[in-house]
Formats: C-alpha cells, structure tokens, sequence
C-alpha cells in the first residue's frame, strides 16, 4: 500500500468514525433482536408444530428465516451475548475498513494525494461527504442504505464521485 493511500485512508477513517460506530452499534442491536426473535420463534405454536409433523427441514428453514440466514443462524446460536456483539463488531469494522480502502485506491487513481478539507452532512439513510483535494478538485461520497428484496439484511452502499 502506496504512503498516498495511507494518507487518505488516515483523513477519511476521522471523517467515517461517528457513522461506523452508529452501523457498529446498530449491528449489535439487530443481533440481538434477531436472537430474542429466534427464542420467542422457538417458544410460539409454528414451531411446535413443525417440530410435531418431524418437519425438520421446515424447522430449520424458519429458523434461518427468523435469523436472517443461515450464516446469522449459526452466529446467533454458537455464541454467548458478549460473542455477539464482537462478532458484529469486528464485522462492521471490517466493512468499514474495506470501505474506506476503496475509497483511498480510487482517489488515488484520481490522482489524489491528500485530503485538504471535508465536509460531512448527517442524514436519515447514511451521510454525504464533500471533500476539497490537490486544490481545486472536488470528490462527493454519498453512503446510504440499501436492501430490498432478496438482499439478507440491510447495509451501507458507497457512491464516490470524483470531479
């Protein structure tokens, strides 16, 4: 990794910090919720009843369904409170992290060298970014919320614009 990209990584990480904490903190409250979900599931009556008809492909079926998905299943149920909540904390530092390094690579293909000076607006969905570099360039990074249908859960989608 160039000294440029460890540059512009280190000014966008202080500008993203308040957001990836609020989609860190967000993330461990999904969890959890997904987890009380899956116990209340357990202990409601189609559950019992999948389990009565031995439709054990049903039972797990809606349990992944209650989950989020196989994947959030297995974390849910193979880990204590505390397990929870660092799993879903170093996950969305991960996320972050990979953001932000796309991010720096494509600014550096830019031809950016440093960040001078940001901006950042707060909205409902995510944060916009407004950046001033090598003096008269301007670079826009929306991030919002996206999901939808067959999307598991909802996640954080980055747009940059390099002007």
């Amino acid at each position: 990794m160039s000294n440029a990209i460890k540059s512009i990584i280190d000014s966008l990480e202080s500008f993203f910090a308040e957001q990836d904490q609020k989609i860190a903190d967000d993330d461990v409250r999904w969890a959890l919720e997904r987890r009380d979900a899956l116990q209340a599931f357990k202990q409601g009556d189609e559950y019992a009843a999948l389990r009565k008809q031995g439709a054990w492909g049903g039972v797990y079926q809606a349990m992944f369904r209650v989950c989020g998905g196989k994947t959030w299943y297995k974390v849910l149920t193979e880990n204590s409170t505390e397990g929870i909540e660092e799993f879903m904390r170093k996950n969305a530092a991960a996320t972050a992290r990979a953001r932000t390094q796309k991010i720096a690579v494509k600014l550096e293909k830019s031809g950016v060298e440093q960040v001078e000076s940001a901006e950042v607006k707060y909205t409902p969905d995510g944060f916009r970014g407004y950046f001033l570099i090598n003096g008269n360039r301007h670079v826009s990074i929306d991030v919002i919320l996206a999901g939808g249908y067959n999307i598991q859960r909802l996640h954080q989608r980055v747009l940059c614009k390099v002007k």
